[in-house]
């Protein structure tokens, strides 16, 4: 019985320690409202908020959409080159790709046209220095972009030029010839650091005058997924090629 009164009586003073359930009521969060009328009233003014900043972001996305004004092409409201020609004509996609193309008042099997000027900006480029081999070259200016360039990778930064630190934000410019048609694209640089597009069939008797969309270009702010979903772009786009993953899952399906 004594030990028993013991237990009791320690269950009691344990009990008493811990905090009463009528200090456990007076918490309560700072930032909630406990009032009905003030979380009426919230709940329609974060709604049209939300309206306001969609519509915003609709109003800038249309306004930055790949294009040449004052003969500057700029993808995504970013300058990818200067000097632009007037027969450069830019085919929009979407918010941040296009296609570029070009026209002359001649018909041949073989065109270069001049796209701009690029200078004091880091690129890489993919060419074919032999018939079945491509390698990469990395360089500032135009006049280092070679012939037969397949790829061409143009890094631009954004916020002040003389800011060094890690506050600024890197972005990608994604140059890619593609075939139109019957005739094929590369880029290639002049020694006045302007780009240029080289379109031909490689048959005298294929002739063109105008080129609309020789090349595809898009822009991002990491370059790997920029690459990729370029390619898922242009898959839907072109319709001639398959992407890896879509090529597994048709094999996966046949041998099942």
């Amino acid at each position: 019985m004594n030990t028993v009164t013991q237990l009791h009586a320690t269950t009691a003073n344990v009990s008493s320690l811990g905090p009463s359930r009528s200090s456990t009521t007076t918490f309560c969060t700072p930032f909630l409202s406990t009032h009905r009328s003030q979380r009426q009233s919230f709940l329609p003014h974060r709604v049209r908020s939300l309206l306001l900043t969609q519509k915003w972001r609709q109003h800038v996305f249309l306004a930055t959409r790949p294009l040449v004004k004052d003969g500057n092409l700029s993808i995504n409201g970013k300058e990818a080159f200067k000097g632009v020609p007037d027969n450069i004509v830019v085919t929009p996609l979407t918010d941040t790709s296009a296609f570029i193309g070009a026209t002359a008042s001649d018909s041949s099997s073989r065109h270069v046209f001049k796209l701009g000027l690029i200078k004091d900006a880091r690129l890489l480029c993919l060419f074919r220095y032999k018939m079945w081999w491509m390698i990469p070259r990395w360089g500032s200016s135009g006049s280092e972009v070679p012939f037969e360039t397949q790829m061409l990778l143009l890094e631009g930064k954004e916020g002040p030029v003389l800011d060094k630190s890690d506050n600024s934000t890197d972005y990608y410019i994604l140059f890619l010839p593609v075939l139109d048609g019957k005739f094929r694209s590369s880029l290639q640089g002049n020694s006045s650091d302007e780009l240029e597009l080289c379109v031909e069939s490689g048959d005298p008797a294929i002739v063109t005058s105008q080129s609309l969309k020789a090349i595809f270009v898009n822009y991002g702010n990491h370059p790997f997924d920029l690459v990729k979903d370029s390619m898922m772009i242009l898959e839907k786009q072109l319709g001639t090629f398959a992407l890896r993953e879509a090529k597994q899952a048709s094999w996966l399906t046949v041998s099942m």
